[in-house]
């Protein structure tokens, strides 16, 4: 991996508000009522591109809209490294954080026999088989994804951790940005992989924003 020997430190959440330590499920609210999810995959293939492209250039409106959704992809992937941690630590240090986890938490978890009133985005219940937008529709999860979408958040944690996310991340907004491209250093299919990954934790994490439609507290007044 390029990040090598991380340390204890490189695993503490960054960005994270004590809040959403205790219940990283809030992180999910932030990240999908900053931009819906369609934006979201969108942005990620255009931030692909550039970094493959040798000859694409971001103007100035995209490289700072790049900048931003940058740091709200950390965010959101502190929050699913907190969801999963605490999900299965009994580490000592992390017994209040999964008390407030276990108390809080299980709440955003869907109710299979109850329908979801998350009206405009699927035609069943929790697991949705046809989204009324095509927009919405789901492209990298599989059936098992679809059903369980947690469980693509720990197939993430099998391949990366979360300091070899957060130094993916960098790299992937420096060469978009400068006079590089993927194909110099790590290359092509080390981006497409990652991508990849992102794409997949992006439509698990929307599946459960959806799931709770009316159990996320306001953003704004």
């Amino acid at each position: 991996m390029p990040f090598a020997n991380p340390t204890p430190y490189d695993y503490f959440p960054r960005r994270l508000h004590p809040q959403e330590i205790g219940n990283p499920f809030n992180v999910i609210n932030l990240f999908f009522g900053w931009e819906n999810f369609p934006a979201w995959r969108e942005h990620l293939d255009e931030w692909q591109e550039a970094a493959i492209r040798p000859s694409y250039r971001m103007n100035n409106e995209q490289t700072l809209r790049t900048f931003i959704r940058y740091e709200f992809i950390e965010i959101l992937i502190e929050g699913i490294f907190m969801i999963c941690r605490l999900d299965k630590s009994y580490w000592m240090p992390d017994s209040e954080l999964r008390h407030c986890y276990e108390t809080h938490g299980k709440t955003f978890m869907p109710d299979k026999d109850e329908i979801n009133s998350a009206i405009g985005y699927f035609n069943n219940s929790h697991n949705p088989e046809q989204f009324q937008w095509e927009s919405y529709n789901l492209i990298y999860l599989d059936k098992e994804g679809h059903y369980n979408p947690l469980k693509v958040f720990y197939q993430l944690w099998e391949t990366y951790n979360l300091p070899h996310v957060r130094d993916a991340l960098y790299w992937w907004l420096v060469v978009s940005m400068d006079y590089t491209c993927a194909d110099d250093s790590r290359g092509d299919d080390y981006l497409n992989d990652f991508h990849r990954h992102l794409q997949r934790v992006i439509e698990a994490a929307h599946l459960i924003y959806i799931w709770n439609m009316d159990k996320w507290p306001r953003l704004y007044p």
